[in-house]
């Protein structure tokens, strides 16, 4: 993070904690319940949201290298991302052109693959994605293209970003203001360490919103992270349709007067929600990388944990990155995952019709609105 950028955001905290209060909106918003419950809404969030608009597909660090492959998804289209030989990752349907059989395991990851091979008949398909040979049954087939469907895709600063709908993409641009705090902490660098994925039974929408303020930390976390962190103030800045969310460690209050050893990233955890379902988490020494995606109910979520660490993982540093995970895993399993289910289960029932969300709170607003705004369009044909 840039020097002048961290110097501004320590400013600002030190400005909000004299005041004793934090960052306000305009004012509250009401949200309708059928935000979290309605089965048409999540129909027109998987067309718009999850088909019409770049989604983050992986990470640099996921395939770092040529021969490196990944198994993923956007919102349960199968997909592949590999690095072929002249450095470019590439997305692919992970479906292989004879009878749709996956090519990789979902969720597996390879390195130092020449190809790829069809588990069902052995078509064999380079990483670019062409059709190198059908055994045994090379005059069988008319002449139509073979190759595997490309998904367009682009790839900046640390992520790879796909779209389902074959509209281009431009990862730069479409990050936009983003770019910069990535590139300043080498997110590009990094190196995957573990991922885990779960069904929580709660919206996907409500599972994003966890991350969005830091009200509920002396509450809900009282017993185990409110010792570090404060509750207010938190730090908030929108970039487009993305935005940073920040929530600050209370160590942050011996930070001094001489601004020459002023560093904010050990003082802070920095959320960027990557615009629809992607939260990137500056921790201290490593990435935590979020990404929430609809179940198959409003009512549920799969969610994809990973942690990337600066430097690859060996067996001296494994345990710590692991521990990480499994502490990381504790609290939000044992904390806001099973709150969000109890409010869902509430919101299901039909006796709540509204939520409510305060001037403390300007991620939930935004992202709502980022979510508003981008279905607005659904019934005109078009989207932004």
């Amino acid at each position: 993070m840039q020097v002048a950028v961290q110097h501004e955001l320590i400013e600002r905290y030190r400005k909000l904690a004299e005041a004793n209060s934090t960052q306000l909106s305009d004012g509250p918003q009401m949200l309708p319940a059928g935000e979290y419950t309605s089965s048409e809404q999540l129909e027109q969030e998987r067309e718009i949201l999850f088909r019409r608009h770049p989604v983050v597909v992986a990470l640099t660090a996921d395939v770092p290298d040529p021969g490196a492959v990944l198994a993923t998804h956007i919102d349960g289209v199968p997909l592949l991302v590999a690095r072929a030989k002249d450095g470019r990752a590439r997305v692919f349907i992970n479906a292989c052109r004879h009878r749709g059989a996956p090519l990789v395991e979902p969720d597996c990851r390879r390195t130092g693959a020449r190809n790829l091979s069809c588990p069902f008949h052995a078509w064999l398909y380079a990483l670019d994605g062409k059709l190198m040979r059908r055994p045994i049954a090379q005059d069988y087939f008319n002449g139509e293209s073979s190759n595997l469907k490309e998904v367009s895709s682009d790839e900046a600063h640390g992520l790879i970003l796909a779209r389902l709908d074959g509209a281009p993409v431009d990862a730069n641009a479409y990050l936009g203001r983003l770019s910069e705090d990535l590139d300043s902490f080498g997110l590009a660098n990094f190196h995957h360490v573990e991922t885990r994925k779960a069904i929580q039974n709660a919206n996907w929408k409500m599972i994003i919103d966890t991350f969005l303020e830091t009200y509920h930390v002396f509450s809900l976390h009282n017993s185990s992270i409110s010792r570090l962190y404060h509750s207010r103030p938190q730090l908030f800045d929108a970039f487009d349709q993305h935005c940073r969310s920040i929530g600050i460690r209370k160590s942050i209050d011996d930070i001094g007067e001489d601004r020459s050893t002023w560093q904010f990233p050990p003082h802070a955890t920095i959320h960027y929600i990557v615009f629809p379902n992607t939260i990137v988490v500056h921790q201290l020494d490593h990435f935590e990388v979020w990404r929430i995606f609809p179940h198959e109910e409003p009512g549920s979520a799969v969610v994809e944990t990973s942690i990337y660490a600066p430097e690859p993982p060996n067996d001296d540093t494994i345990k710590k990155w692991i521990l990480n995970l499994d502490i990381l895993m504790q609290v939000t399993g044992q904390e806001d995952f099973p709150m969000c289910a109890k409010i869902q289960t509430g919101l299901d029932s039909g006796s709540v019709d509204s939520l409510v969300f305060g001037q403390n709170e300007l991620g939930l607003i935004h992202f709502h609105e980022q979510i508003a705004e981008a279905l607005c369009p659904v019934n005109s044909g078009t989207t932004r």
